[in-house]
C-alpha cells in the first residue's frame, strides 16, 4: 500500500516532518522574563576573520558572549531554557533594504533544550547546538555560570556587578531595542560533498531592558582533547585560541524579548 503523507504548500515542517507540520503565520515569539549576562572582549581581527563569511564585513574585532536564562516562555507553555550565544559585530554588504545592514553575526549558540535548537537552526539559520548550561548563581555581587558537555566544562563566565543604570539610561536604550541577528543556514548534500543549501540569514529581534547593571566580566575557555568532545572540539578550540586583548564593560540585564519569526529572511548579495 502506498503512503498518504504529502507536504502542504506554505506549511512549516520540522523533522520528523510527517508529525511536525503546521500552517505558517508571521508570529512573534515572546520571552517576557529573561536574565542576561554579557561579557565582550577585543581580539585579533585577522584570526577572527577566518570564521566570518565573505558576504559580511567585520566592524570591529570584538567577541560578545551572552548568557540568557529564558523563563516563562510563551510558546513553551511557560517553560524555560538557557543559552549562551557568541556574536561579532558585522555589516552585510547586500542590495536594496539590506545594503550596508549592520547587525551581529552569530558564530555559535549553545542551548540546553531541543525545541529552540530545532526551530532556530532549520527555520531561521541560527547555528545552534546543545550544551548543558548551569543556571546563574551569585555570592554577593559576584555572578557566575558555566557550559559543559558530557561532564566536561568548556566555558565559564564571571561577572562582578557594580553600578545600576538610571531610568533615563533605560529610556534611551529603548531607541536601540532592535537587533539584526545574522546567521548561516547550511544543509549538506546526501552521499557526496557540497551543500544542498548554503545561505546567509537575518533573524530580527527586539529587546526591552527593564533593569541594567554594569561591571567587570571575564570568560575562561577550556581547551578539550578531541576524544573528550569530538563533535564540538573544533568550535571550542577556535575560541580558546583567540587572544583576549582587552575586556570591555560587562553587563547584566533583566529584560523581555520578541523574536520576529515572520520577518526572518534569506540575505542575498
Amino acid at each position: 500500500m502506498r503512503g498518504k503523507f504529502s507536504m502542504k504548500k506554505d506549511w512549516v515542517y520540522k523533522m520528523p516532518a510527517h508529525f511536525l507540520g503546521a500552517p505558517f503565520y508571521p508570529y512573534r515569539a515572546i520571552y517576557p522574563d529573561m536574565l542576561a549576562i554579557e561579557v565582550s572582549y577585543e581580539t585579533d581581527a585577522e584570526r577572527l576573520l577566518q570564521y566570518l563569511p565573505d558576504v559580511f564585513e567585520l566592524r570591529e574585532p570584538v567577541v560578545s558572549i551572552q548568557y540568557s536564562n529564558c523563563r516563562d516562555v510563551e510558546w513553551m507553555s511557560g517553560g524555560d531554557y538557557r543559552l549562551i550565544q557568541v556574536t561579532i559585530p558585522t555589516t552585510f554588504k547586500g542590495e536594496g533594504d539590506t545594503q550596508n545592514l549592520d547587525g551581529d553575526y552569530a558564530l555559535v549558540v549553545w542551548e540546553n533544550n531541543t525545541w529552540p535548537i530545532l526551530g532556530g537552526r532549520e527555520e531561521d539559520g541560527v547555528p545552534k547546538i546543545f550544551a548543558d548550561i548551569a543556571r546563574e548563581r551569585h555570592v554577593g555581587e559576584h555572578w557566575f555560570t558555566a557550559a559543559s558537555y558530557e561532564s566536561r566544562t568548556f566555558l565559564t563566565i564571571d561577572f562582578e556587578r557594580k553600578a545600576q543604570a538610571s531610568q533615563d539610561t533605560l529610556e534611551k536604550l529603548k531607541e536601540q531595542s532592535k537587533i539584526n541577528l545574522f546567521g548561516w543556514r547550511y544543509l549538506a548534500n546526501l552521499g557526496k560533498g557540497g551543500a544542498a543549501l548554503s545561505q546567509a540569514t537575518l533573524y530580527p529581534q527586539e529587546v526591552l531592558i527593564r533593569q541594567l547593571w554594569t561591571g567587570e566580566g571575564s570568560v575562561q575557555w577550556t581547551k578539550l582533547l578531541p576524544h573528550w568532545h569530538p563533535g564540538q572540539y573544533s568550535i571550542i578550540q577556535a575560541f580558546a585560541e583567540l587572544p583576549i586583548i582587552r575586556y570591555n564593560e560587562a553587563k547584566m540585564m533583566v529584560c523581555s524579548a520578541s523574536l520576529n519569526v515572520g520577518d526572518s529572511r534569506v540575505l542575498t548579495e
